[in-house]
């Protein structure tokens, strides 16, 4: 759980060995298929809105494209007066990057 006066996110990288053109249409399919809105953002970066749940509101879901076949993830709340996140940021990250792997049969290499 996370806390603070800048509300809770968290963002998370993983690599894989996959062609730019390649990772934008897995991204672009992951986010359909979890059925989160999106629009793309500069031809590499994706903005989705995750929709509420019981224990929490809308979160934000921004996803980037970086070179050497990296994909960059960061969940927040799309209310900064959300000072709790109860797990929800980690949670919408690695949902969508377990759809992207299984989308792609690969697993990804975590980046620190």
């Amino acid at each position: 759980m996370a806390f603070g006066f800048l509300y809770p996110r968290f963002t998370e990288s993983r690599t894989f060995r996959l062609e730019q053109d390649e990772l934008f249409a897995v991204v672009k399919s992951a986010l359909e298929n979890l059925g989160w809105r999106y629009q793309v953002l500069w031809g590499k970066e994706f903005q989705a809105r995750v929709p509420p749940t019981g224990w929490s509101w809308h979160h934000d879901v921004k996803v980037s494209i970086l070179p050497g076949g990296v994909i960059q993830a960061e969940s927040k709340s799309a209310y900064r007066e959300m000072f709790f996140d109860f797990g929800r940021n980690r949670k919408n990250v690695e949902t969508f990057f377990a759809r992207v792997e299984q989308m792609t049969g690969r697993q990804s290499r975590d980046n620190p």
